[in-house]
């Protein structure tokens, strides 16, 4: 990590949280640069599109507080926030996606979200499982139901995934995210002052574990910084 890097990013933080400490600010940054080597090192394939889409996630009904963050603490420079937010982020979700990813390793989870989908082929209906056995307890009190969304406004793989369903029916894939396995059920579209709008219904399965998986990986990999 060069020294100019890191003194910018020192700065950016202090602005955002002034009571972080010094090692805290460092933690940040060699953990950042470690997750990118990480993805590296394990050949993650991701299409760039990735980081607009995140950033999009980001912002979307933002728009006024994104310009004030920009301003106030990013120098109104948007590519300093791509640099310093969307781009950890995004190499986060790579490597979560990639650990959920492995059935093996997350066996309970996995062997739940199979399992409903078996009981939804027999008869089940998707709002009462939401309603017993969705870990998103808000949407799942509401039989799964998430509301109308417009592009950016739910996670970018489900949103992917979403966008490759077929409307009205369940879809029969697990569908994986950062944060675990989902059943997702597109109901319908619609139109909402002249934007495409989709009316989703989710099972969630949580996973866990990933956090000791990241240490295991981060340990072996080690940062400079060129002064």
């Amino acid at each position: 990590i060069s020294n100019s890097l890191w003194n910018l990013n020192a700065k950016i933080i202090k602005n955002l949280n002034p009571n972080l400490s010094e090692q805290q600010l460092s933690d940040q940054l060699i953990k950042a640069a470690k997750e990118w080597q990480l993805v590296n090192n394990l050949k993650i394939n991701y299409d760039s599109s990735i980081f607009g889409d995140e950033l999009k996630y980001d912002t979307q009904d933002k728009l006024p507080e994104y310009d004030n963050i920009l301003k106030n603490y990013f120098f109104s420079d948007p590519n300093l926030f791509r640099e310093f937010v969307i781009k950890p982020q995004v190499y986060d979700t790579i490597l979560r996606i990639k650990y959920n990813s492995d059935f093996i390793a997350n066996d309970a989870a996995y062997k739940r979200a199979a399992a409903l989908l078996i009981q939804l082929d027999n008869g089940k209906t998707f709002e009462k499982l939401a309603k017993s056995e969705s870990d998103d307890k808000a949407s799942g009190q509401l039989g799964g139901d998430l509301g109308f969304v417009t592009q950016g406004q739910i996670l970018p793989e489900l949103e992917q995934a979403v966008m490759n369903s077929t409307i009205g029916e369940v879809n029969r894939q697990i569908v994986i995210s950062r944060f675990g396995y989902h059943i997702i059920y597109p109901v319908e579209t619609g139109d909402k002052d002249g934007e495409k709008v989709w009316h989703i219904k989710q099972i969630f399965i949580q996973t866990s574990g990933y956090d000791n998986w990241l240490n295991s990986k981060l340990d072996g990999i080690f940062v400079w910084r060129i002064k």
